[in-house]
């Protein structure tokens, strides 16, 4: 096998905080391709998890991650991106995919770091990661192929769902999903502080609030819209329909509306500040 073809077959992840190390360990969950991975990250004690991993060799520079790698994660915050590229594109060619999850960082500044013609794909996975529950967010650079688009999903399918959208949306995907699931937290918290207040203990109070929250989440993805699992479940007089009301009346659907909005905003201010 020559050296270009092996590095076709090998895949670089700079950085491996909390949503680099979850693609990382969804890619050795799914061993679907046997490649193999090299990885880097500026805090040493995030890379002690995986020492014994024999598809992962732990790297001791950026350049060395992009030297040995076809396809190239850059999972690193948006400050630290410009030393990144600047640091790996001696060692990039237009055989080389970039795989940015650097959030506001637009694939057009990518590519003129790299050079001309590289082939950058800007994705936004969420925490859920973690649990093979991610969505994430798709949209390639005017030199990645629908076929690069595919490579990409079919890497990150192994964290969660991906769908591809348009580069203008990812500030609205950063708001809606990336800091969403917090949201959803917080809300799961408050369901659960109720039931405690109402005599249950915390932890059944928590695992029913999240429980519930799943099981609310499946129907729609089945197809049932929100309005009709709220229909089916708030009969004339009962307990729902008092529930519903109690949250019409403290505003509930408004700030759930106004966190992602604010969140949107936030992420279009942090993008223009990231396009260096």
């Amino acid at each position: 096998m020559s050296e270009r073809e092996a590095k076709g077959k090998s895949i670089g992840i700079i950085g491996v905080g909390n949503i680099g190390a979850s693609i990382l360990w969804g890619l050795v969950a799914a061993d679907s391709t046997g490649m193999k991975i090299f990885i880097r990250d500026e805090k040493k004690e995030k890379l002690s998890d995986f020492e014994r991993e024999s598809r992962i060799e732990i790297c001791t520079s950026n350049e060395a991650v992009a030297k040995e790698s076809g396809i190239l994660i850059l999972a690193v915050k948006p400050n630290d991106m410009r030393s990144v590229l600047e640091a790996i594109a001696p060692f990039t060619d237009e055989e080389t995919l970039i795989i940015s999850v650097a959030a506001g960082v637009q694939t057009s500044v990518i590519e003129s770091y790299l050079g001309a013609e590289r082939k950058v794909v800007r994705v936004m996975p969420n925490i859920g990661a973690r649990v093979g529950e991610s969505v994430t967010a798709l949209c390639g650079g005017i030199y990645a192929s629908e076929e690069d688009e595919q490579r990409v999903r079919d890497i990150l399918s192994a964290i969660g769902a991906v769908h591809t959208v348009k580069e203008r949306d990812m500030d609205v995907i950063t708001g809606l999903s990336g800091s969403g699931i917090a949201f959803f937290a917080a809300v799961i918290d408050a369901m659960a502080d109720g039931g405690v207040y109402a005599g249950l203990p915390r932890d059944l109070a928590l695992a029913i609030s999240a429980r519930t929250a799943l099981g609310a989440a499946k129907l729609i993805l089945a197809g049932d819209k929100p309005s009709t699992v709220k229909q089916i479940t708030a009969s004339p007089g009962g307990t729902t329909i008092r529930g519903l009301y109690a949250m019409e009346t403290h505003g509930v659907k408004a700030a759930m509306m106004e966190a992602v909005i604010e969140a949107t905003k936030r992420a279009g201010e942090i993008s223009r500040r990231a396009n260096f």
